[in-house]
């Protein structure tokens, strides 16, 4: 009987992160892996063409300890969740109680303890090890009450395949995307990369976890400096919003610039979106942090942010930060239309590397855990 993984993921940062490894784990072949999906997990990997198993948005840690018990399960791998459901801790729950190992795949520098704990922030759905991205993240975990020896940095799995698409993209294709989407050779292309944060923190100053901001008040500060920007320069741009996959396109369709041009769509991969336009725009979302890997010149627009900017890039200099609404439109004029910024960001940019090992280093975690070995 093959040693089997269990894996578990619900959101699409996670599913994202998760979705190399077993990929990996399937080529390797030394065991076999039971894939288990809900929410915007199911699309994604459907969209990979992994196969999996759905899972009730009702499922409960007794659920998840008949499948984690039976005798040829070997570990139980996840990705992070939150939505609210997060099936994610029930399976680590089950693993805890039957003595499983287990391993969570972090994917971005924010919401550590919500990832882990219960309603009252109490880290009780902690798995054996974390797979975490990079010394800043384990840093900050530790910080957040994380034990070190539960840590390990592996690199984030869902990156080791940007520095391909990179090179793969070319210019032909850039034009063929330009064109699918209406958007002339001479119209200015931003992209705005959105996400559901009123639906993560609300959109109540009140509530210590909002950011001081969210998707609705950014974008109609963005559609305001564009207009602007537009008229000003006398130059044509046409924005196209990207919803996230926990948003809906019908939820952008009202949206109307006075000048600019304004198109809500999900076709394309965000990847090669993101390398047709001519400026990436966004809050702090993982889309970012790979547009910036893609060579992209990039603006996080965070303003009245009253949380330290969970976004990476930022710090690194490789996309600018706006904190200020005032400075909104100024930025994004600099960013659109000036050569000599725009030249200096793709220097800073070409300057990013990565070493794409990260899936190798999680499966061979897997391994050990599992104690199992590589074929």
């Amino acid at each position: 009987m093959r040693p089997t993984i269990i894996a578990v993921c619900g959101d699409p940062g996670g599913a994202n992160a998760v979705a190399p490894v077993i990929e990996a784990l399937q080529a390797e072949g030394a065991g076999s892996v039971r894939a288990f999906a809900y929410r915007q997990a199911q699309s994604l990997w459907a969209k990979r063409g992994l196969t999996f198993e759905m899972l009730a948005e009702h499922t409960t840690c007794a659920m998840a300890m008949e499948w984690l018990s039976q005798p040829d399960t070997a570990l139980l791998l996840t990705g992070t969740s939150v939505n609210l459901i997060d099936i994610e801790k029930q399976f680590i729950a089950a693993a805890n109680h039957i003595g499983l190992p287990s391993l969570a795949i972090l994917d971005f520098w924010s919401n550590y303890v919500r990832r882990f704990s219960n309603a009252n922030e109490q880290l009780v759905y902690v798995p054996d090890r974390i797979a975490v991205m990079d010394q800043r993240a384990r840093d900050e975990m530790v910080a957040n009450g994380f034990a070190p020896e539960r840590l390990t940095i592996t690199g984030q799995p869902a990156f080791d395949d940007l520095a391909i698409c990179r090179v793969r993209f070319t210019q032909d294709q850039r034009q063929i995307l330009r064109e699918k989407l209406g958007i002339g050779s001479q119209e200015k292309f931003v992209v705005f990369v959105s996400q559901p944060l009123s639906l993560l923190y609300g959109t109540n100053p009140a509530n210590p976890l909002y950011p001081g901001f969210d998707e609705h008040t950014v974008l109609g500060a963005l559609i305001s400096a564009l207009d602007q920007i537009a008229k000003r320069a006398r130059h044509e741009i046409v924005l196209v919003i990207r919803p996230h996959p926990r948003e809906s396109v019908e939820g952008f369709a009202k949206l109307r610039g006075r000048v600019i041009r304004i198109i809500v769509s999900t076709e394309n991969e965000s990847r090669d979106l993101v390398m047709a336009a001519d400026l990436v725009i966004g809050m702090n979302t993982v889309l970012l942090v790979e547009a910036c890997y893609l060579g992209c010149v990039t603006l996080s627009l965070q303003p009245g942010l009253r949380l330290p900017d969970t976004l990476p890039t930022n710090s690194w200099g490789a996309s600018r930060a706006v904190y200020n609404a005032e400075e909104i439109q100024t930025s994004i004029e600099q960013m659109l239309f000036d050569p000599n910024i725009r030249k200096a960001t793709r220097a800073r940019l070409s300057t990013l590397q990565l070493d794409n090992g990260a899936t190798q280093r999680v499966v061979k975690l897997i391994y050990q855990m599992a104690g199992l070995h590589l074929k």
